[in-house]
Order: C-alpha cells, then sequence, then structure tokens
C-alpha cells in the first residue's frame, strides 16, 4: 500500500483491489482491520492539518499584513507558509480515498511534489532558523550592526528556490527515466539539516539554562529551542523511514508501513504545533488580562528588531 513515505503511494490502494484477468478494479465489501486502522489513522491526520490550517494561516496573516517584519520574523513567515502549504498537500492528496474521485497519475505526481517541496523548505527553513540564533547568542555585535539588511530575505529566496529545484529534479527522473530517486530528497534533509539543527539546539539549550538576563531574549530563545526539539522528535522520524523503506525489501517494507504512517501524522503534528508554541511560551505567567495573538508575537519578536534585524 505505501512503499514509501508519499513517494509512491497509490491513494485508491487501500479501497480497491486489482483484478489482473479483466484489468479492472472491484470495491472490497468486507473491510479487514488494518484497512479500519489506515481510516482511523487517515482522519486524525486529516483532522491534523485543519487544526494546522487555522494556526499557521493566522500566523502568515499577522506577520503578512499586521506586524512590522524583520530579519528574524521573515524566516518565521516563510515557515508558516511553508507548513501551511505542507499540510494543504496532505490533506488533498489524502482526500481521494473517502471520495468516488479517481485522479490520474498526473494528479497524485503533483502533489506528491508538492508535499516534498513543502515539507523539504520547512527543513531548510529551520535550519536556517536555527543557525540564525546561534549567530545571535554566539555574534551578538555582528549580527546587530554588519548583518546584511536583506540577508533574511535573500535566504528565503535560495532556500525555496533550492527545494524547488530538488523535488523537480526528482519527479521529473521519476516520471521521464522512471528512477525511484523521489525520496532521495529526504536523504539530503537528513544529511544537511539533522547535524545543523542538533548542533543549533544544544547551543540554544546551553544558554537557555544559562537564564539570560533579557526576558524578551529568554522566552525567544526559549520559543525557537522547543520548536526544534518537536521537529527532531515528531518531524525527523518521517525523512528516515523515507529512506529505510526505499532501500527495503517488499516484506520489510510491508512491516514498515504503518510506521511510516504513523510519522507522517507526526510531520503533520509538527507543522501544526508552532503556532500553538508562539502563544504559549510569548505569554506572560499569570497574566490576567488576554492578549491577542498580535500582541504576543510583537513582544516575544522584539529581540529581534533589537538585535539589528529592523
Amino acid at each position: 500500500m505505501m512503499n514509501s513515505s508519499l513517494g509512491s503511494v497509490d491513494a485508491t490502494q487501500n479501497y480497491y483491489r486489482y483484478n489482473n484477468t479483466s484489468d479492472s478494479y472491484k470495491y472490497k465489501e468486507e473491510i479487514n482491520l488494518s484497512q479500519l486502522g489506515w481510516i482511523l489513522w487517515t482522519s486524525i491526520t486529516l483532522i491534523t492539518c485543519c487544526i494546522g490550517f487555522v494556526g499557521n494561516g493566522y500566523i502568515v496573516w499577522l506577520l503578512g499584513f499586521q506586524i512590522n517584519r524583520n530579519c528574524f520574523t521573515t524566516f518565521i513567515l516563510n515557515l508558516a507558509i511553508a507548513d501551511f502549504g505542507y499540510l494543504a498537500s496532505v490533506f488533498i492528496y489524502s482526500i481521494p480515498p473517502f471520495t468516488d474521485f479517481q485522479g490520474s497519475g498526473i494528479f497524485y505526481i503533483f502533489w506528491i511534489y508538492f508535499i516534498h517541496m513543502m515539507y523539504i523548505s520547512a527543513n531548510f527553513l529551520l535550519t536556517a532558523i536555527s543557525i540564525d540564533r546561534c549567530v545571535v547568542v554566539l555574534f551578538p555585535i555582528w549580527h546587530r550592526c554588519s548583518r546584511p539588511k536583506h540577508l533574511s530575505s535573500t535566504v528565503c529566496i535560495l532556500l525555496w528556490t533550492s527545494s524547488f529545484l530538488l523535488s523537480g529534479i526528482m519527479s521529473i527522473m521519476k516520471i521521464f527515466g522512471n528512477y525511484s530517486l523521489l525520496n532521495f530528497h529526504f536523504l539530503v534533509t537528513a544529511v544537511v539539516c539533522l547535524p545543523l539543527i542538533t548542533l543549533s539546539t544544544v547551543i540554544l539549550f546551553i544558554q537557555v539554562c544559562l537564564k539570560l538576563k533579557q526576558k524578551n531574549q529568554g522566552r525567544l530563545l526559549l520559543m525557537i529551542l522547543i520548536t526544534l526539539l518537536c521537529f527532531l522528535i515528531l518531524a525527523f522520524p518521517l525523512s528516515v523511514f523515507a529512506v529505510i523503506s526505499s532501500f527495503s525489501s517488499s516484506e520489510a517494507d510491508d512491516q514498515l508501513e504503518h510506521w511510516v504512517m504513523c510519522s507522517i501524522l507526526f510531520s503533520c503534528l509538527n507543522s501544526s504545533i508552532n503556532p500553538v508554541i508562539y502563544f504559549l511560551v510569548g505569554r506572560k505567567k499569570g497574566a490576567q488580562s488576554k492578549e491577542s495573538m498580535k500582541v504576543i508575537l510583537q513582544k516575544v519578536f522584539k529581540e529581534g528588531e533589537a538585535t539589528g534585524g529592523g
């Protein structure tokens, strides 16, 4: 049913069985426990995506139209866009099995490509955010005085372009060359992003433990640290299982199937949880008045502007 993470999934395969004699698909009258589990797991994934739509969409609206952007919020805005796009792609890709719609191969290839592009963009952007915060901690004077004004925008453009080209090349090779390399970009993100994010997480963890005097800076570092930890726990396993399944045998692949589905759910949860982290870390403890999300974001991101990100 699922050879690898969204790479070679035939979405209709969960409801239909192929008949070699008549070259047609027949609807299964009896739904076994495996199919019920798939329906339940997919339903939870769709609900998670819907929740993530609201959260990331609200962040995009606030940072895009309501709050003045700086070097740091530019990264957060692009990360929210990537997360929103990833959740939307997974949601649309998962809908057809619950309907009578039988899309063509091009339909599924397009959405698989879009899922991969958004996933790798979110990985690259989170890596850039982690590096940026480490530079603030380790080289604050340079970040405040010598950092190029449009560096964040330039980096975001380069990262989006890289993810677009990487996913495009893999899809083209699959369509025209029949090369099963759709999971290659998962390996790239694992090799490139994991070491950098892990190192950044360790550095930020040390800084948070030191209890920095500036409360705003401490809250911002804590927010990024929690975001990075959630990525390592929830999102990164998707890359691991995608790489493993691409090199596994058919028997082992069947055993990995449910783990891959779990990792897809966890990656959707990771893309949905960031706005919750911003809100919980940004608000003041014991505050009687209920602050709006806009006010909370303005306060927690104020440190980015204070460090030269205006």
